[in-house]
């Protein structure tokens, strides 16, 4: 069976919401995704291998896993717009990303969203993005030893078909698999029939489900800070199926969506959200 040695993090950023939402630790007792994009310049690059060096030697042997969301004209300028600013960047970015992981095998994330966002582009913008996703899928799993997963959406956006096709334009023989779900809310069960589905595609792929908020299920289509929703399953590897790595909280828990429904800017932490998602759990 997949095992992974899951580094806890209490994350001290979230210090403050604590004394006015004291929910909030009941989140922290669970491994977490980090989330890594750069600022420009070769400068900020540099400080991102000396970073990551010194974050897993404290960890070690114990690992967190992480998130690559920095591929130029992120989330195609809505909530989480930003990124790099070139493709020249951006490749450095992820160059400079492997040199701080060089000893380790952490869980990689592959840019969440930016394989489904292809379908909602023009054709030639789309192939320009699916070349660039190739070429940085490369240069990680030419340069590092990490456990990559290619994000691919979820079950209500692409069908197996269509996701399975936008995988394989983009994946090598050192991918570990796709990810699902991440910042959503599809539920594990409608999560792992579609990724089977998906996975069928290329019998070398294995994949990760992002738990973090789908305790509940989803609000519709509601995607940005639906109510009433629920921590889902916490990270393991224990899933029931051979094909499935683990269950992962990708998005932090807490973590906004966008200003819809009343929350702050994406990323931001939301005492509010967290301590519904906390006193809605269900015993999964």
């Amino acid at each position: 069976m997949f095992s992974y040695p899951f580094w806890v993090n209490d994350f001290d950023r979230v210090r403050d919401h604590r004394q006015t939402h004291p929910e909030v630790a009941e989140i922290f007792k669970y491994p977490v995704a980090f989330w890594y994009g750069a600022k420009k310049g070769k400068k900020a690059y540099t400080k991102l291998e000396s970073s990551l060096k010194r974050f897993l030697n404290r960890t070690a042997p114990q690992l967190p896993y992480f998130v690559m969301y920095n591929l130029p004209n992120r989330d195609l300028g809505h909530y989480s717009r930003g990124g790099a600013e070139s493709s020249m960047d951006y490749l450095i970015f992820l160059e400079e990303f492997c040199k701080g992981i060089q000893g380790h095998k952490p869980i990689v994330i592959f840019e969440p969203d930016a394989l489904p966002h292809t379908t909602h582009m023009t054709p030639t913008d789309a192939q320009y993005r699916i070349n660039l996703i190739k070429e940085g899928i490369r240069t990680i799993t030419d340069n590092s030893d990490c456990l990559l997963y290619i994000d691919i959406g979820h079950s209500n956006w692409l069908s197996p078909e269509q996701a399975g096709e936008l995988l394989n334009s983009v994946s090598n023989s050192n991918v570990r698999g796709f990810s699902v779900n991440v910042s959503n809310y599809r539920t594990t069960e409608e999560c792992m029939k579609w990724a089977l589905k998906v996975s069928e595609y290329n019998e070398d792929w294995h994949f990760v489900i992002d738990t973090s908020r789908n305790g509940a299920g989803p609000h519709g289509n509601d995607w940005c800070n639906p109510p009433g929703r629920s921590l889902g399953i916490p990270p393991t590897c224990d899933t029931g199926n051979e094909k499935c790595d683990a269950f992962l909280w990708v998005k932090i828990p807490g973590e906004s969506d966008g200003t819809g429904n009343g929350g702050p800017r994406a990323g931001r932490f939301w005492g509010e959200m967290a301590t519904e998602l906390v006193n809605n759990r269900y015993d999964t």
